[in-house]
């Protein structure tokens, strides 16, 4: 086993997976096989394995969790939710890590864990209008309505309840929601989650106690989107309700050159521009290889 050692980005310790893994300090895996295939994507798979050596042991800062509640309460009156930040890049397999992450928090006793995207918060797409093809960016998310909930959960100890988002219709759900009700820890998770600079207003920084980014090379990640336009072409895009349902004629070779314009386009420029550059805010930097295993993680030094 080797030790962690300094990283190549400055401020870092690296570990490797043997090093990482001894974290996990004997916790039984509490996630079933058919557990797993409800959390993961067919697109994003996640072996056993891989929750044992790197997830477990991220499940352990439950302890940290207590010590910063504690911290918390003289401030706010009640038991504040300590707050994971989980990022990265669209493809890049964050909302399964997120829901895995979140599934091994919510064993521990005692600790409620409400997973929250910031897919609940962008524009609906009538509001969107002529920025529809910046979905994604910045611009294109309704921050008073995000922050306003951060507030009311963090700083107020009141339930919330939050739009859910339809990735078949690519959409708001305009009569149903989500309620978060006094979580112990709350996992967020989304493109924009390390976003906003200090000095400039409010923003989810100002929330997150330990923040998360998820990270490949961006051939990798382009690899992975085309991968999985064509299995959602094959599946999802054929229903009658999906807002993607006019690809669902296209060939795979097809399908691969309007996904590989998209990412080009769109979602190469939003990580570029918008995502990439907030990597260096988390505490934990994960990046994973061609295979969606993870090779080496990078944990910020106190």
């Amino acid at each position: 086993m080797t030790t962690p050692r300094a990283g190549s980005k400055l401020g870092y310790l690296e570990f490797d997976r043997d090093h990482w893994a001894a974290l996990r300090a004997g916790e039984p895996m509490s996630l079933a096989p058919s557990e797993m295939e409800t959390l993961t994507s067919p697109t994003q798979p996640m072996a056993s394995e891989e929750v044992r050596q790197i997830l477990l042991p991220l499940s352990r800062p439950h302890l940290h969790a207590a010590q910063v509640q504690s911290l918390k309460v003289p401030q706010t009156g009640f038991k504040a939710p300590y707050v994971i930040g989980v990022s990265g890049s669209v493809a890049v397999g964050k909302s399964s890590f997120a829901r895995v992450l979140a599934a091994l928090l919510a064993y521990w006793p005692g600790k409620p864990t409400a997973p929250v995207t910031t897919d609940s918060f962008p524009f609906p797409l009538a509001t969107l209008g002529n920025i529809l093809h910046r979905k994604g960016f910045p611009e294109s998310y309704d921050e008073p309505l995000f922050l306003d909930f951060l507030q009311a959960v963090c700083r107020r100890g009141e339930a919330a309840r939050i739009p859910i988002y339809s990735h078949v219709r690519y959409d708001i759900l305009a009569d149903e929601a989500q309620s978060v009700e006094a979580p112990d820890i709350i996992i967020l998770e989304g493109l924009n989650v390390l976003q906003g600079e200090q000095g400039e207003g409010l923003n989810a920084l100002d929330f997150i106690d330990f923040s998360i980014y998820v990270d490949a090379p961006e051939a990798t990640i382009k690899t992975w989107y085309l991968e999985r336009f064509v299995y959602l072409k094959n599946t999802a895009f054929q229903s009658g309700d999906s807002y993607f349902n006019k690809y669902k004629g296209l060939s795979d070779s097809e399908a691969l050159s309007v996904a590989s314009d998209t990412w080009d386009r769109v979602n190469l420029k939003n990580l570029v521009e918008n995502i990439l550059p907030t990597r260096e805010r988390a505490n934990l930097i994960i990046h994973k290889s061609a295979d969606h295993s993870i090779d080496r993680l990078l944990l910020r030094q106190a």
